[in-house]
């Protein structure tokens, strides 16, 4: 497993997410993602993609004990697809940005 930085577990990154809306209420959520934000290669940009795709699900209403077809309509939602989009614009890492592309094309 890739050993992050202690001084990168320092650093903060705060992912604006988009607003859900209930009724006429909006919520903004955010969620703090701490630890190695600027991957150097694949296999560090993996395990923050995924850091960061696991957020935006908690954010968007999904979490780890929701029930597996909830989970995925969570991550096919525009919720969730944003919410993505934004973490991986404001990352904003090459390595992280190019696998980020990837798998949404394999997704369309």
């Amino acid at each position: 497993m890739i050993g992050f930085s202690k001084k990168a577990a320092a650093a903060a990154m705060v992912l604006a997410l988009m607003p859900a809306v209930a009724g006429a209420q909006t919520v903004q959520t955010s969620v703090r993602l701490t630890g190695q934000l600027h991957p150097q290669s694949e296999e560090e940009a993996r395990i923050l993609l995924d850091r960061v795709e696991n957020a935006a699900s908690e954010a968007c209403g999904a979490f780890r004990f929701s029930v597996t077809d909830y989970s995925r309509a969570v991550r096919r939602s525009p919720c969730w697809e944003k919410s993505v989009s934004d973490a991986v614009a404001r990352i904003d890492s090459p390595v992280l940005s190019e696998l980020h592309n990837r798998q949404a094309a394999r997704s369309r």
